[in-house]
Parts: C-alpha cells; sequence; structure tokens
C-alpha cells in the first residue's frame, strides 16, 4: 500500500485534524496514523514524542493485527478498538480510513482524561480522518 507523503491537501487536513484535537484536550498527548502494515502517515504530538513516528507506527499496526487476529480466533467478530491501559494514561488504537486506504489511528491520553472521554474523542477524530479524500 502506498499513500503519498507530501504536503497534499489531504495530509494538510490530517495533520489540522490532529493538531486541533491535540490542542483542544490537553490530556491527548499523542495522535498518530499509519498504514496497516507499519509506515507513518503523520504524527502530531505536544511533546517529544512525535520524533518517534516509525516506531510508534510498527507498533499500532502490530497490535491492531494481533487485535483482529485474537477477535477471529475467539470468534467475536471484527476488533473495533484495542486499548491499552497504563499507569500514566491510556492508549487507544483504531481502525479507519484515510483517502479509502484501511489505517490505524493511534491516540494517547493521559490519566487525567477518563477511557470514555478519550474513546469519544478518538471515534469523534476517526470519523473526520475517514471524511478526507484526496
Amino acid at each position: 500500500m502506498t499513500i503519498r507523503n507530501d504536503e497534499s491537501p489531504a495530509k494538510i487536513e490530517l495533520l489540522k485534524h490532529m493538531k486541533a484535537t491535540c490542542e483542544a484536550n490537553r490530556e491527548i498527548i499523542l495522535v498518530s496514523l499509519c498504514t496497516t502494515d507499519g509506515f507513518p502517515i503523520g504524527c502530531f504530538s505536544i511533546n517529544e514524542l512525535s520524533n518517534q513516528s516509525d516506531k510508534f507506527a510498527a507498533m499500532s499496526s502490530t497490535l491492531s493485527a494481533l487485535s483482529d487476529s485474537s477477535a477471529s480466533q475467539m470468534k467475536q467478530g471484527k476488533c473495533n478498538i484495542t486499548i491499552v491501559e497504563a499507569t500514566s494514561g491510556n492508549i487507544l488504537f483504531v481502525k479507519t480510513d484515510y483517502i479509502g486506504k484501511p489505517c490505524v489511528l493511534t491516540v494517547v491520553a493521559q490519566d487525567k482524561m477518563a477511557l470514555a472521554e478519550a474513546r469519544y474523542k478518538t471515534k469523534k477524530l476517526r470519523s473526520k480522518i475517514s471524511a478526507i479524500t484526496e
């Protein structure tokens, strides 16, 4: 799968939505989008985490694939969201489409944000990203 890595209107819109989500919700410290095979598309962070976008893309695609496989093997249908609850917050992995291609959206929220709110904000961002066209 190839997704252009230039500053196309679609990429600019993607980064605008990522930045707006982080700025409107200070508890969200990272938003990342990658292909299902582990290549970074875009990453926005309020701290130094964004310089590790390659690592996040690899981890996100792997965890998403493992979650899909687990749900399938346990006859639970398709995996909608994977949540990692950590000591300092939550990490949410959600499948979405970006310019018609399947991707994985990753959102990292500090523990000050309730999990339900993090889920809501992540699903809202997923809707915006899936509406982006070329």
